[in-house]
C-alpha cells in the first residue's frame, strides 16, 4: 500500500489525502452528532431517573394521604362515568346553560377512578357560566373543574363561548 502511494505523482497524492481529510471530517460530524444525542438522551433518562425516585422515596407518604383522602370521601356520594354526565347536565340546566358534552374518560387505580369530561358551552352568558361554577364547587370533592377555556363569540361579543374540562374521583369498593 506505501509503494502504491509512493509511485504515485504529487498532485494524486494531494488529491488522495484531501479524499481522505474529507471522509474524516464527515465521518466525525456524525460521530459528534450521534455523541450529543447520547448526551441529550442521557440527561433526560438521568432526570426521568431522578423523578422516579423522588417519587419512590415519598412513596409511604403518598400512599398516607390517599388512604386518608380516601378515608375523607363517602363512597356513596362519589360519581361514576355516567353520573357524572348526569350531574353536569343537571347543575348546566340549573345554571341556564345548554351543553355539548363529549364521551367521559376514565383512569384507574387500586383504590380510585378518575372519570373526567369535557363540556362545551356555546354563546353563553357570563352570569349563567359563574353559576355553573358555583354549584360545581358546591359538589366539591366529589366533581371539580380540571380546564377552564373562554372565548369571546364570534357573532355576538357580549357572549361567550367555553369549555370545561370536569374530573369526578370514585372510590372503588
Amino acid at each position: 500500500m506505501k509503494r502504491r502511494y509512493q509511485a504515485r505523482s504529487l498532485r494524486e497524492k494531494l488529491l488522495i489525502l484531501l479524499f481522505a481529510a474529507a471522509l474524516a471530517v464527515w465521518w466525525l460530524t456524525l460521530a459528534t452528532g450521534r455523541l450529543g444525542r447520547l448526551v441529550q438522551d442521557w440527561r433526560s433518562v438521568s432526570a426521568e431517573l431522578a423523578s422516579q425516585r423522588a417519587w419512590l422515596d415519598h412513596r409511604a407518604a403518598i400512599e398516607a394521604r390517599a388512604a386518608q383522602a380516601a378515608k375523607n370521601l363517602e363512597p356513596a356520594r362519589t360519581l361514576d362515568a355516567t353520573h357524572l354526565v348526569g350531574e353536569v347536565m343537571a347543575l348546566a340546566r340549573q345554571a341556564g346553560l345548554a351543553p355539548g358534552i363529549d364521551s367521559p374518560r376514565t383512569q384507574r387505580t387500586p383504590q380510585f377512578a378518575y372519570h373526567t369530561v369535557e363540556v362545551n358551552f356555546r354563546r353563553a352568558e357570563l352570569g349563567a357560566l359563574v353559576n355553573f361554577y358555583e354549584a360545581l364547587n358546591r359538589r366539591a370533592p366529589y366533581l371539580a373543574l380540571e380546564q377552564c377555556a373562554l372565548s369571546a363569540d364570534r357573532a355576538n361579543p357580549a357572549q361567550l363561548n367555553a369549555s370545561f374540562a370536569i374530573f369526578s374521583v370514585e372510590v372503588l369498593r
